[in-house]
């Protein structure tokens, strides 16, 4: 499957997979098939099968055509669309840029402006034809499987000082071959330094050889309704990021990874510029346990454990990419990883996991209390917004869900009389609408929850079912980069009443649209012919704000290495703009907090000044601010001291678990640092993975309670304007 085809957005049953399809939890109705298309299902099952494809040029223009009667923004067919359906497919067929030349872009960009009026028409010709664009990717490929296997054999030289650009937005289509074929030999040179680890380099030789023959003979053999999609994904994405298209097969495994449980590492992964990236850690999961994983990881090799050794994965297929890190449990996987740390240097790291169950239970509310100046706080990590849909149709006050969860730490901490209430959303990538409603109104009485405005640009107020707010005191939200969707509903609307502070990085995501998925009739006998996912709406804060792109901007900033980081919505290629409704007419705030913030500010600067924690996070912050290098050196002896380093390392490991340590022998990794929360923490200990909610050198947290209970001493929670 396609980077495209895996832009899709999950409720809470996806998340549950241990590799899932996602990016972050989106919001979207799930709607039910009409009476008329399950009549045509059902009549469709009388007629012969005959060899006629589910997306065909016909059909091809229908799907089109159906995203546009749906979307929130685009309606009609124009050259702005063509030019980034053009642009979008090129970048789907070849994104490494590996394969195109400039010259044949050129060639076919004289027929981007009748694109998508000639496709309307039933002429696919741009697409398939003879002398259409896959006919000269077939062809590009054939020329890179010969000129890769020359370079293979080839005695490549590790001691020349060269780099490789790993942004394939920085770089260009090669001019001509001559530069195409230096594009190759770097790349090759770059994934035998990622294996060489682990395999003696003939064996990667032909490995490789093998790999490239195989992507030709995939591309060769792919039929017109695979050709097809992909360009439908192309036009899909050139509407907006999370707009896409699922054939028949891709549609089946999403409803299958809907299940409550899979086998994996624990990560959701996306494809970006041919790179296979971890989008996130799945709390409870393998990752999350072993804690050497992080977000923006690239994977550019895996070890699947069949004895085939490490294949690289760069520029492959990410369905292929799930399918080796998936396995039985218990099993290990071995990924070779690039990241880029938090000093702007590029490294290279093998990690071994053991593949686990990861199931609904891991992803639950959980709260804990933490004590300062003589005060409890109640802190609680909301993994995302969660629903077992099948339980809580049959019993929805006590099922599994994250509002009755959320309630239930709620009122165990009350009996504990604390003094305050912080929620963690830093890892919460959103979920589902529902949840939402009834966790805002946890905190606030009778609130607007959000406003959704629809492609005729009506504007429908979403309020909670919850009456009465279960708790009124001190509230604080934790947020960072990752929180998405969901969570700025959350987040905004605490802000916009003036409940509670939002701290931690300077904004959040930035997602404020709604996608829903239309399932196409089958055809031919087919039960169905795939589905859209299409964006049909925007959601916007109670006060009439928007999420989109800006994200929520953070009342407090807590230095947090995350926040350097160029993640968020607006880094999308054609992420809908941010715009301003009106607030909605029964939005009352409870109080205005502006007054507070800069004496809180204050507070909380001051506090940071003083802390030789802080003060290596911001160093770290402004190194990765100003170091935006993404080149990667190819000298054999930077790999050399890096395999050196992690010998060290692994040495200290091993003498550090002497002494008949009975846990550690139950682990494969008994000391891991706690990279997520505090990168730049250079002290190694043995932390629990498997649902903390306070962790012990979690700096930016313990600043958000202190934060927090300075918002309790000046601010009287108890009284409203």
């Amino acid at each position: 499957m396609n980077s495209a085809k895996r832009k899709i957005f999950y409720t809470i049953s996806a998340i549950a997979a241990a590799v899932s399809l996602g990016q972050f939890l989106n919001i979207y109705p799930l709607l039910p098939s009409s009476p008329s298309d399950e009549v045509s299902v059902k009549e469709s099952k009388k007629i012969p099968k005959k060899n006629i494809g589910y997306l065909t040029c016909s059909s091809l223009s229908e799907r089109m055509k159906d995203f546009l009667k749906n979307h929130y923004i685009y309606r009609n067919f124009d050259k702005d669309l063509a030019t980034r359906t053009f642009d979008t497919f090129f970048k789907l067929l070849d994104p490494g840029k590996l394969y195109f030349i400039q010259d044949d872009i050129d060639e076919f960009k004289k027929q981007e402006s009748e694109l998508l009026t000639n496709i309307s028409s039933i002429d696919c010709r741009f697409i398939n034809g003879e002398k259409g664009v896959y006919e000269r990717y077939k062809k590009r490929i054939n020329e890179a499987t010969i000129a890769s296997n020359n370079i293979l054999k080839e005695k490549l030289d590790f001691t020349i000082d060269e780099y490789i650009e790993t942004d394939r937005k920085k770089i260009d289509w090669a001019k001509n071959s001559k530069e195409l074929m230096d594009r190759w030999k770097k790349t090759i040179k770059f994934i035998i330094l990622n294996m060489k680890d682990t395999d003696d380099v003939e064996k990667i030789r032909k490995r490789l050889m093998r790999r490239y023959e195989m992507i030709k003979k995939d591309v060769d053999s792919r039929s017109g309704d695979d050709i097809n999609s992909l360009f439908l994904n192309a036009f899909a994405l050139s509407l907006d990021p999370h707009s896409s298209y699922l054939t028949p097969v891709d549609n089946a495994q999403f409803q299958f990874d809907f299940s409550l449980k899979l086998v994996g590492i624990g990560a959701t992964l996306r494809s970006i510029d041919g790179y296979t990236v971890i989008d996130a850690i799945v709390p409870g999961g393998a990752a999350a346990k072993d804690g050497r994983i992080k977000k923006n990881d690239k994977i550019t090799a895996v070890d699947a454990g069949d004895g085939a050794g490490m294949q690289d994965v760069i520029e492959m297929d990410l369905n292929k990419v799930v399918q080796l890190i998936r396995g039985k449990e218990g099993t290990i996987v071995k990924l070779a990883i690039l990241r880029k740390e938090a000093d702007g240097k590029m490294n290279r790291i093998i990690i071994a996991l053991k593949r686990a169950v990861v199931q609904l239970k891991d992803y639950q509310a959980k709260s804990d209390t933490i004590i300062l100046e003589n005060k409890k706080i109640g802190v609680i990590n909301l993994p995302n917004f969660y629903i077992d849909y099948k339980e809580c149709q049959d019993s929805p006050l006590t099922c599994r869900s994250s509002s009755n969860d959320m309630a239930r730490e709620i009122k165990k901490l009350k009996s504990q009389k604390v003094d305050g209430i912080l929620i963690d959303l830093r890892r919460n990538g959103g979920g589902d609408l529902s949840e939402t409603q009834k966790i805002v109104g946890l905190f606030i009485k009778d609130p607007v929850v959000t406003q959704v405005e629809d492609r005729e640009k009506q504007v429908r107020a979403i309020e909670s079912d919850n009456k009465d707010a279960l708790y009124t005191g001190p509230l604080a939200i934790l947020v960072s980069k990752y929180s998405a969707s969901a969570s700025e509903i959350l987040s905004g609307a605490v802000q916009d009443y003036g409940r509670g502070l939002i701290v931690g990085d300077s904004r959040t995501f930035g997602k404020g649209t709604v996608q829903t998925i239309f399932d196409v009739p089958g055809s031919n006998g087919r039960s169905s012919d795939g589905a859209i996912h299409v964006t049909i709406a925007k959601f916007f804060r109670p006060s009439g704000k928007s999420n989109q792109e800006k994200g929520i901007l953070s009342d407090i900033v807590i230095p947090d290495i995350i926040d350097a980081t160029d993640i968020g919505e607006n880094e999308y290629d054609y992420a809908l703009p941010y715009t301003t409704i009106k607030p909605s007419r029964d939005f009352k705030p409870e109080r205005d907090l502006k007054e507070y913030i800069p004496k809180l500010q204050k507070l909380s600067s001051d506090r940071i000044e003083k802390s030789a924690d802080f003060k290596k996070i911001i160093e770290a912050i402004n190194k990765a601010r100003n170091d935006k290098n993404t080149l990667v050196s190819l000298k054999e002896s930077e790999k050399s001291e890096l395999r050196k380093n992690s010998a060290k390392i692994a040495a200290n490991k091993k003498e550090s678990t002497k002494d008949g340590e009975k846990k550690a022998n139950e682990k494969s990794n008994s000391f891991k640092k706690d990279i997520d929360l505090n990168p730049i923490n250079e002290e190694e200990e043995e932390i629990d993975f498997s649902g903390k909610v306070i962790r012990k050198n979690d700096v930016v947290l313990k600043e958000a309670v202190n934060i927090l209970l300075d918002s309790s001493k000046i601010i009287d929670f108890n009284s409203k304007q």
